[in-house]
């Protein structure tokens, strides 16, 4: 009994809690005298000697053996290994032979898993975006009847396009057409699809007078990622920050991973509805959302429009002068709050060297964060002005100017 007992612990310690296992377990009860005894009133067969079996085993050996030698290959041992010896001349070993079988074929199962999902993308995360409402429930409506559903779906969309080219982000919409799909079916498309982070976007409604943006999270694995959200998503829209709140809405509390729901504004306010729906605002708040889940998830903000489709943002323009011999003005963008300047004509005109290597502007030699816009690297401000060494200053009564001075002229 001591012995059993010591083999056993031996193949958990060595294999864990798995099938193979549980059949080098049934492998070695097998092996108690007391327990043949028993098993040959009930299934006597699997202890004859016959003659036609002895073949069999034969053969079912040499290919076991085989599958030994190709799992080692691998880099695999089976649980049982398959001895080189003759197959003696009685059936009894047939015990050996199915513990020896169930363990090769369940590594064998377990193989192909692996290789399947060493086919998957490793650094691939996938997004599930929910416009909310839709269908027969239209969700809020402002006071020219303006309706939540239809902002919704506009913004997922826009935020779809940009994520899409982010490489390693996938994205999934819960709906793409005016639908009605419920609250906890919502969820289950996400937990169905195993995805890495949930995102649900609404617009608010109470009074004509409420006003502001804010984020609400069930789950403490939630909370970080409704922070780094609502802080982008309130410096884009440039509305009143409500703040993050605790809120036990069905898709954030029924979904598995990490989920927030955004309500951007009041659409029961009138100058909130009017901005909800304007185009150069929602390209805005779906830039920095898509940008805030890249920050959340640690991947690489790259923005990379398709030739065929360029992207369909429009920026807050920014009027960039530099003060240098001669002082010459540009064009910049504000994405979230941020400064973003075309990074060769003013770079080199600083005097830097810019390059373009694999996605990315680099700066005398330094990659640095990059958006591409209709095929012109973007990067902040003050990136370039830290990389060329220069000086840069915010207009104090027109937040839309920009005056940066060249390092000689410091």
């Amino acid at each position: 009994m001591y012995d059993i007992l010591l083999e056993i612990s031996h193949a958990i310690v060595k294999n864990g809690l798995t099938l193979s296992t549980a059949g080098t377990v049934v492998f070695l009860i097998l092996k108690q005298r007391k327990m043949k005894a028993r098993l040959k009133r009930f299934i006597p067969w699997m202890f004859h000697d016959d003659s036609e079996i002895k073949p069999y085993m034969h053969n079912q050996l040499i290919i076991m053996k085989n599958q030994e030698i190709i799992m080692k290959g691998m880099g695999l041992e089976p649980c049982v290994i398959i001895l080189s010896e003759k197959p003696q001349g009685s059936a009894t070993n047939l015990s050996k032979f199915y513990s020896s079988s169930w363990a090769i074929t369940t590594y064998a199962r377990i193989v192909k898993k692996l290789r399947k999902r060493r086919n998957y993308p490793m650094a691939e995360k996938l997004v599930v975006l929910d416009p909310g409402h839709g269908g027969k429930d239209p969700g809020a409506s402002g006071p020219t009847k303006k309706r939540e559903k239809d902002f919704t779906l506009t913004m997922a969309l826009k935020v779809e396009d940009i994520l899409k080219t982010i490489p390693g982000i996938t994205v999934s919409l819960t709906r793409r057409t005016d639908v009605y799909i419920g609250l906890s079916d919502r969820a289950k498309v996400a937990n169905r699809m195993k995805a890495d982070f949930f995102v649900s976007i609404h617009a608010n409604s109470y009074l004509s007078t409420s006003h502001g943006s804010e984020t609400f999270y069930k789950k403490d694995n939630s909370k970080s990622a409704a922070q780094i959200l609502n802080k982008s998503m309130v410096g884009a829209s440039g509305l009143y920050d409500r703040g993050v709140k605790y809120g036990n809405f069905a898709v954030v509390r029924e979904t598995t991973m990490p989920s927030v729901l955004l309500e951007v504004g009041f659409i029961s306010n009138p100058e909130e509805e009017k901005l909800l729906f304007d185009p150069a605002f929602q390209d805005r708040v779906a830039l920095a959302i898509a940008k805030s889940i890249c920050d959340y998830m640690n991947v690489k903000f790259v923005v990379q429009p398709t030739p065929s489709k360029p992207m369909p943002v429009s920026y807050p323009i920014m009027e960039v002068t530099v003060h240098a011999e001669p002082a010459m003005k540009f064009e910049g963008i504000n994405v979230s709050g941020t400064t973003w300047l075309p990074s060769r004509p003013i770079g080199e005109f600083l005097g830097g060297s810019i390059g373009y290597k694999k996605g990315q502007v680099t700066i005398n030699g330094t990659a640095v964060e990059t958006m591409n816009i209709g095929g012109t690297g973007y990067v902040t401000a003050r990136s370039l002005v830290d990389s060329v060494g220069a000086r840069l200053f915010w207009g104090k009564e027109n937040a839309t100017k920009v005056d940066i001075y060249p390092k000689e002229a410091i």
